[in-house]
């Protein structure tokens, strides 16, 4: 099967940790799909290489300096504050045209386009003009987005009303799409993205070396991994550790990736007098991340309508107990008390609550990880999730 496969997030690396999962998902069903992935220029990157059996090219929509909508992260956030319009619009006109190019010369036998809005219209449209069976797959911040701006609404009914199958990565993107009547429920499928290979593959033994209270040199271990925006959240999990020393915890964080709330969390660090308690890692690879998932005592995602939370799997898989916002696609994968711990949104005190949970019970905390890793295995597997997409490719080209 020939897939032409549509995104605006695509690895620039083989480690790089932006769009990592489209790339195992398309390295999972190379035995059986052959993947073109057209994606979005960006300086200092080539306009074609592979990915193993994996094809991608690149377009350019403006001169490499100005090049700066993809692998930010915050696309869509800088169009809609109106400094970045006129770039987009000549953005989504070169990705029609690279996409159209590609359809005329592959002869894919399906069109995967992620996330609506760009690739979900582009693929809409080029799929109109070549009969060519379409998917769309949703990852949270297009649904979200979609919800706040009404004017995307007509363009979101186009794409999806095109679209034989759409997937979402969890139920509760699945509930918001048909409760926006965007798509056609009789369609959507709930197909979670895959996990990266090299986390399936970890030692399972769940770390037994926790914190004891009793012993005064052992630090509490917090970890997060997020990009640096105020959807993650990160100034919640901030105030959550302050609250958690006061109540006498030893507690460190780690906050491993980088965005344009960088410089907010810093200062709001040195106002709560955390500085000597906070690490700022930055962006790290996926190479990295398994060390510091399995070095961690607890790992925390506090973003606020997570379309997914794909980084709390690949936390468990490393043996690390997961505590999330009980909001979005997380519980797909965090079970309250069954395979991590869940807190109401923006509220610090919760979120220190569950952490101390943890940090007063280590075996309760090694149980829960233990739950997680078990269902992470069974339904984030690269070849488990790529079986499902072929059969939605299969569905797609029948209907």
């Amino acid at each position: 099967m020939r897939v032409l496969l549509l995104t605006h997030v695509f690895p620039r690396a083989a480690d790089d940790s932006l769009g990592a999962f489209l790339l195992h998902l398309t390295q999972a069903f190379a035995a059986r799909a052959q993947t073109l992935v057209i994606a979005p220029h960006a300086a200092g990157l080539s306009d074609r290489e592979n990915f193993g059996a994996v094809q991608v090219v690149r377009f350019h929509y403006a001169p490499d300096a100005q090049e700066m909508l993809a692998y930010t992260g915050v696309m869509h956030e800088r169009v809609a504050r109106g400094g970045a319009k006129i770039l987009f619009a000549r953005f989504g006109w070169n990705y029609f045209r690279a996409a159209r190019r590609a359809a005329k010369e592959f002869q894919p036998d399906v069109i995967h386009a992620h996330w609506w809005l760009p690739g979900g219209l582009v693929g809409a449209l080029v799929s109109k003009l070549t009969h060519t069976p379409l998917i769309i797959t949703t990852h949270g911040t297009d649904v979200e987005q979609l919800r706040k701006a009404r004017w995307a609404q007509p363009l979101a009914r186009f794409a999806f009303g095109q679209a034989r199958v759409v997937t979402c990565g969890s139920h509760y993107l699945r509930e918001r799409l048909i409760e926006l009547h965007a798509a056609d429920a009789a369609r959507v499928r709930v197909i979670s993205m895959p996990v990266n290979p090299l986390f399936v593959n970890q030692n399972s033994k769940v770390k037994i070396e926790k914190l004891n209270l009793e012993n005064a040199t052992r630090e509490f271990r917090i970890l997060t991994v997020a990009r640096l925006t105020k959807q993650k959240g990160v100034d919640t999990l901030l105030d959550a550790l302050d609250i958690l020393r006061a109540r006498g915890i030893d507690a460190r964080l780690r906050i491993a990736g980088d965005g344009d709330q960088r410089e907010f969390l810093e200062r709001k660090t040195r106002a709560l007098r955390l500085d000597a308690h906070v690490d700022f890692l930055g962006a790290r690879s996926q190479a990295e991340l398994p060390a510091l998932y399995a070095a961690c005592d607890a790992f925390a995602l506090s973003s606020v309508r997570e379309g997914m939370g794909l980084v709390l799997a690949e936390a468990l898989l490393c043996g690390a107990p997961v505590i999330a916002t009980d909001s979005g696609g997380v519980t797909d994968i965090v079970r309250d008390g069954e395979t991590g711990l869940l807190f109401p949104e923006r509220d610090a005190r919760a979120l220190a609550d569950a952490l101390e949970k943890y940090a007063r019970d280590s075996a309760y905390a090694a149980r829960l990880a233990r739950g997680g890793r078990a269902l992470a295995l069974e339904r984030l597997a690269p070849e488990r999730v790529a079986a499902q997409f072929l059969d939605s490719y299969e569905a797609a080209t029948k209907s």
